[in-house]
């Protein structure tokens, strides 16, 4: 085995390691049906070699839905939807229903919060005037919604609620480029890595049959 040949083997064994160590914490085709919500659909999903698949074409669309949804205020129904999302769009599970951890007890508020911003700017430099709210305001508001108590201003509500989703789909949006363009980058590099290794052990085994045999 050549120097380059062992280097390119030693790092495709680290990162294998490296990603058993990451799916560890997703869930799995074997262990699916012990998540709350995934295994109610649990058998169906089994069937479906799409959504464990690990290729671009079925992890980009599950970065960009897994970041989007996640950001918007949709706060205990995002991992149901995530499921939904996965098999319409023939979009990688275990990564889309991991992204839903994102938004969690103690991100949720300063997520929205920060949704809510960017939805108050992006109208605001369209000329549309809209409602101040600060995080304190934010919290109560939130806490009113899920104790059910609708007594605020209905028009008000849906108003911070669209701001929230729009800032919320622009924030996710960008997040998911950025992280769909460093699997790429990583995905690319990997393939390459992989196709060298390959031509070196193929290249090394032709040798070895090609070498004469010398006479006893």
């Amino acid at each position: 085995m050549t120097l380059e040949e062992h280097r390119l083997f030693h790092k495709r064994r680290e990162r294998i390691a490296r990603v058993k160590r990451i799916l560890r914490w997703m869930p799995r085709r074997a262990n699916v049906h012990r998540y709350p919500v995934l295994k109610w659909f649990a058998v169906a999903a089994r069937k479906r070699s799409y959504l464990w698949s690990f290729r671009i074409k079925n992890v980009v669309p599950a970065i960009y839905a897994g970041c989007i949804l996640s950001i918007l205020p949709l706060y205990g129904v995002q991992l149901f939807l995530a499921v939904i999302l996965a098999f319409a769009l023939r979009a990688n599970l275990p990564l889309l229903a991991t992204l839903q951890f994102i938004t969690n007890p103690v991100t949720a508020l300063p997520v929205y919060f920060a949704s809510f911003r960017i939805g108050r700017i992006v109208l605001n430099m369209f000329g549309i005037s809209t409602p101040q709210l600060n995080i304190q305001e934010m919290q109560v508001l939130v806490e009113a919604v899920k104790a059910g108590e609708f007594g605020i201003n209905i028009q008000y509500l849906l108003t911070i609620f669209g701001m929230t989703m729009l800032g919320g789909l622009i924030l996710g949006i960008f997040l998911a480029t950025i992280a769909s363009t460093l699997y790429q980058l990583a995905a690319h590099e990997v393939t390459v890595s992989y196709n060298r290794l390959r031509t070196l052990q193929m290249a090394r085994k032709k040798a070895n049959q090609e070498e004469p045999s010398h006479p006893e």
